[in-house]
C-alpha cells in the first residue's frame, strides 16, 4: 500500500482539504445543532436545510477547487497562492452561511392565544427590545427562550395589533406584548387539549405519547397539547400537569 506521502500531489492535497472541511463541519453542527437550534427547533424553522446547503457548498467548493488547481508540474509557491485563494473564498462563503443561519435562529417559543409560536431573530425588530419586560430585552443564543404574548388591551393597542396581524405581523414577534410564561400558565393549561385527544387522532402516535410521558415521568393522563408552529411548520408541544411544562414535541398537525 502506498504512504500517503507517495499518492499523486492532486490526491494528497484534495484529501487534505476535504478532511479540513470536514472538522471545520463537526464543530460548526455542533454550534447549530446544540446551541442555535436544539430540537426539534432546527426542523421546524429551516435551520437544518439551511446548514446542509452550506455544508454541501462547503465540502465541495474548496475541495473540488483544489483538486482542478493542484497540477502536479505547477511550482509549490504557485500552487500554495492558489490554495490561499481558495481558502479565502471557501472561508468567505463559510462565514456569510453561518451568519445567515445565526440571524434565523429560534428565539423565542411563546404561547399566544391558543398555540406556542416559534419566532426566529430575524422576525423581531431589535429596536423594539426596549419595550419587552426587563429580563426579555435580549435575544437569545442558546436556544428559544419559552415566554407568552398577551393579548392586546381594548382600543388603540387592539387596533394596532389588528394592523400588524394583517401585516403578518404575529402578537410573539412584537416585544411589547411579551410577558413571562409563569404568568400565563394557568391560560396554558386551560386552552390545550388532552393528549388521549391526539392519540385518538393519530392512532400510530401513541405509542410516541407514552415514551414522552414515561421519560418526563408524568402520568400519561396528565399529558396535554398545544400545536406549536412557525412559519415553516407545524408540529405539537406536549404539556405536563399542574404546571404547564413542556415535556416533548411531536411532528403532528394539532390543528383539528
Amino acid at each position: 500500500m502506498k504512504s500517503f506521502s507517495s499518492l499523486p500531489r492532486r490526491v494528497r492535497a484534495t484529501a487534505i482539504h476535504v478532511l479540513v472541511s470536514a472538522c471545520v463541519a463537526v464543530l460548526a453542527s455542533l454550534l447549530v445543532f446544540v446551541v442555535w437550534y436544539p430540537s426539534p427547533y432546527g426542523a421546524l424553522t429551516g435551520g437544518t436545510g439551511l446548514f446542509v446547503l452550506l455544508m454541501s457548498v462547503d465540502l465541495v467548493l474548496g475541495p473540488v477547487l483544489t483538486a482542478v488547481v493542484a497540477n502536479a508540474a505547477k511550482p509549490s509557491k504557485e500552487l500554495l497562492r492558489d490554495i490561499a485563494v481558495i481558502a479565502c473564498l471557501q472561508v468567505a462563503a463559510f462565514a456569510y452561511g453561518i451568519h445567515t443561519i445565526a440571524i434565523a435562529r429560534p428565539v423565542i417559543a411563546a404561547f399566544e392565544v391558543d398555540r406556542l409560536r416559534v419566532v426566529t431573530a430575524v422576525e423581531i425588530e431589535a429596536a423594539k427590545l426596549p419595550e419587552a419586560p426587563e429580563g426579555l430585552r435580549t435575544l437569545s443564543w442558546t436556544g428559544p427562550r419559552l415566554i407568552a404574548a398577551r393579548k392586546p388591551t381594548a382600543g388603540d393597542e387592539a387596533f394596532r395589533a389588528m394592523t400588524l396581524g394583517l401585516g403578518g405581523v404575529d402578537l410573539s414577534m412584537v416585544p411589547a406584548y411579551w410577558t413571562p410564561y409563569d404568568e400565563m400558565r394557568a391560560d396554558v393549561l386551560r386552552v390545550s387539549r388532552p393528549a388521549a385527544v391526539l392519540a385518538a387522532h393519530y392512532p400510530e402516535a401513541a405509542k410516541a405519547l407514552a415514551n414522552v410521558a414515561a421519560r418526563a415521568n408524568v402520568n400519561p393522563d396528565d399529558l396535554r397539547f398545544l400545536p406549536l408552529v412557525s412559519r415553516r411548520a407545524s408540529w405539537v408541544a406536549l404539556i405536563a400537569q399542574p404546571d404547564a411544562r413542556i415535556v416533548g414535541h411531536l411532528p403532528l398537525d394539532g390543528f383539528f
